[in-house]
């Protein structure tokens, strides 16, 4: 797992023309893993993607110069490499080939649920070597997944940029990122303690940076020929479950 932390201290609008990327977009009914450490409290955001109007600029924030579009009842988050080919740009980010989307007035503790989809990249490096995180603050929370496997670190935001420095919570070899296969994703934050579930793995971390303030507070972000979100739905933060102290135990083993 080296490549996926380098040097790391371990501690416990546009039209768009949308690629044919081989799917079927939102495939079959979303199964979401269910929570374990909290009760959910208020509706702060939900999206299905239905219409054009749910992705605008008081919810949604798109970085990099990534494209949306909203079709079929999905959003695409494309890359400039590929939305702005054969398109002039000054920006550094012209040749880009990452897409970054993010969710605004995320509160700093909550429990989300949402599906999402990687594009397969048509470059074979890229297919090798893409990547996608799954921020909860930019570079702060984050779950980076590749071919190889995926980790949980808390990034060199919060542990000082001057050193490069990341603490991992948990490696997790198994959880692969695959092209083309929708992920029900369900993370929940409080206090020092976070969740993640996707596809069957649970990852879990506890630190006392987890509590502290970060910048943003829910981002994907993608390299290689962008992605696919199907629906989201971002709730408070409510009580911790009853049973949340034997799943702790379990999970911290």
């Amino acid at each position: 797992m080296q490549r996926l932390a380098p040097s790391i201290v371990t501690i416990t609008v546009l039209a768009i023309v949308i690629p044919a990327f081989s799917t079927s977009l939102s495939a079959g009914k979303a199964k979401m893993p269910e929570p374990i450490m909290l009760e959910k409290g208020e509706t702060v955001i939900s999206k299905s993607f239905e219409s054009a109007s749910e992705v605008d600029k008081k919810s949604m924030a798109f970085r990099k110069l990534t494209q949306d579009e909203v079709q079929d009842g999905v959003m695409h988050a494309l890359p400039p490499s590929i939305a702005l080919k054969g398109k002039k740009s000054d920006s550094q980010w012209a040749t880009s080939t990452f897409a970054r989307a993010g969710l605004l007035n995320v509160p700093a503790e909550f429990v989300a649920q949402f599906r999402w989809k990687y594009n397969r990249p048509s470059d074979a490096k890229l297919r090798k070597t893409g990547l996608a995180y799954i921020d909860l603050g930019h570079r702060c929370i984050r779950v980076t997944m590749t071919p190889e496997g995926s980790v949980l670190v808390l990034e060199n935001h919060l542990v000082g940029r001057e050193e490069r420095l990341s603490i991992v919570l948990q490696e997790v070899p198994n959880l692969k990122l695959q092209a083309e296969k929708w992920y029900d994703v369900t993370v929940e934050v409080k206090g020092e303690e976070v969740v993640f579930q996707i596809d069957g793995q649970v990852l879990y971390g506890r630190h006392p940076l987890i509590a502290k303030e970060r910048y943003d507070k829910f981002n994907i972000d993608v390299d290689g020929a962008g992605f696919v979100w199907d629906e989201v739905t971002i709730w408070a933060a409510g009580d911790y479950r009853s049973d949340w102290e034997g799943e702790r135990e379990k999970l911290s083993i």
